[in-house]
């Protein structure tokens, strides 16, 4: 649990501008829901009572200096998508003519602030103690989510995978049907080059006793080929880049719904909302919210840094803040790292937001 230093220097990015209006073009809405159990929830899937929170990676000082492609054809290749289905059949795709010129557009803007809707005090939500059910423990700031059967904390859910080293466990955000928001860690080792396998997702899960609405095979992952290809043996190397998407065989969000997300212009300021699995917590697999400030100085163009608490099993989570103007919860980033100094999300900006946009299902 890292605070955030007086005067400390972002990661070393592309570029640390700041944009000035929200982009809703680029945005996914949100949708609640019916709140019915799914009827294809899968017979004998079990949450393994031997998974270990997968670590979040940490980025050293000096890093990230050398992280960022520099030129503009390494950027774009980083962009395209890799492909791995539950069968084991691996595909490349290079990125879109869209996303390409979005890669280009932002590595040549201005830096600039603007006013944006995003509410400074949070997610309403959590007024509302029968709701939220808030419990606090000492002078950790975290808050335990004891119903996680309403909307929105039936989106947020359990990831399980496997690896050579063991079960593994993050978190992940249902921004869809079937499509599941997450890290590229949690199923992709850099360090093994390998995918994880057998990967299932438990919405709503509380606890390894109480899968309300059970748990989900996926169907395939995808990641960005940066995470891969520009690998130089430490994980700063790849930070910008750790973003992934789970393609779920069986469309959940219809009756359990789904958060937006959003590439803001603007974005600074705001109040970060962070709900997953912290594997510091006992009993085990409870879900947990932290929050906290996102200053406008520490926004990057890839990625955005804060002092929520996060530990690992938090991997994953998605990063959102509650906007009054479209009066929905978006979600602005993916939580993936830390360091000496803070914590990393990468952040949803305009190209992540095509990337992901074309993998929504």
């Amino acid at each position: 649990m890292n605070k955030l230093a007086n005067g400390i220097a972002l990661l070393a990015l592309a570029s640390t501008a700041v944009w000035a209006v929200p982009a809703f073009a680029q945005m996914g809405k949100a949708n609640s829901g019916n709140g019915e159990q799914p009827r294809s929830a899968p017979g004998g899937v079990e949450i393994s009572r031997d998974a270990k929170p997968i670590a979040v990676p940490k980025v050293e000082d000096g890093e990230s200096s050398r992280a960022a492609p520099a030129d503009e054809n390494k950027a774009v290749e980083a962009m395209g998508m890799v492909t791995r289905s539950a069968d084991g059949n691996v595909t490349r795709t290079a990125p879109s003519d869209e996303i390409k010129n979005l890669v280009i557009e932002e590595m040549k803007r201005e830096a600039g602030k603007g006013t944006l809707n995003l509410d400074k005090s949070g997610d309403p939500s959590f007024e509302n103690e029968e709701e939220a059910g808030r419990q606090i423990f000492g002078a950790d700031d975290r808050v335990q989510i004891q119903n996680t059967k309403v909307y929105p904390f039936r989106a947020f859910g359990y990831i399980q995978a496997q690896s050579k080293g063991g079960t593994g466990s993050c978190s992940g955000t249902l921004i869809g049907p079937r499509t599941v928001l997450t890290a590229a860690h949690c199923v992709y080792s850099v360090d093994d080059q390998e995918w994880l396998t057998d990967v299932l997702f438990a919405p709503g899960l509380n606890g390894l006793d109480d899968a309300p609405f059970g748990a989900y095979p996926a169907e395939s992952m995808t990641i960005l080929e940066g995470f891969i290809t520009n690998y130089q043996g430490f994980y700063g190397s790849v930070v910008p880049w750790d973003l992934g998407v789970i393609t779920l065989k069986d469309p959940i969000g219809d009756n359990l719904g789904w958060l937006g997300y959003a590439n803001y212009d603007g974005l600074a300021d705001f109040t970060a909302n962070i709900v997953g699995y912290p594997g510091d917590k006992t009993p085990a697999a409870l879900m947990w919210r932290a929050t906290c400030e996102v200053m406008a100085e520490n926004v990057g163009v890839e990625n955005f840094a804060y002092d929520c608490d996060t530990y690992p099993g938090s991997s994953g989570s998605s990063v959102y803040a509650y906007d009054e103007g479209q009066k929905q919860r978006v979600i602005v980033g993916v939580n993936v790292a830390e360091s000496p100094q803070f914590n990393t999300a990468v952040r949803l900006n305009a190209a992540y937001v095509a990337w992901v946009n074309s993998l929504w299902k």
